[in-house]
């Protein structure tokens, strides 16, 4: 059982993306939905690519799958930060534009 704990916390990464994508969807659309599915792909391929220089770093033979998944997780959860601060940027935008 504690085998899979790395791969429950990289599957957990990717469904709370999910998740706060979906929470934060204006409408739930299918359209919306789809949208947040994608960018929580993107958000975890972010997170796959920190930990791919990890492992690449040190070794296949040598990487912990443990310190693996916190990266992945980590990596996820940093590029969702991102793209949350930059769409409520783009939000801000748009409502000064339509208020000029």
């Amino acid at each position: 059982m504690s085998s899979l704990i790395p791969s429950f916390i990289v599957l957990g990464s990717l469904l709370i993306t999910l998740v706060i994508l979906i929470r934060r969807a204006p409408n739930r659309k299918p359209a919306t939905i789809v949208n947040s599915v994608i960018m929580s792909a993107l958000c975890f391929v972010g997170g796959m690519l920190v930990s791919a220089m990890y492992t690449r770093a040190v070794g296949n033979e040598n990487s912990n799958p443990f310190i693996i998944a916190v990266l992945v997780a980590i990596g996820t959860f940093g590029a969702l930060a991102i793209y949350i601060k930059l769409d409520e940027k783009k939000k801000l935008k748009q409502q000064q534009g339509n208020n000029d």
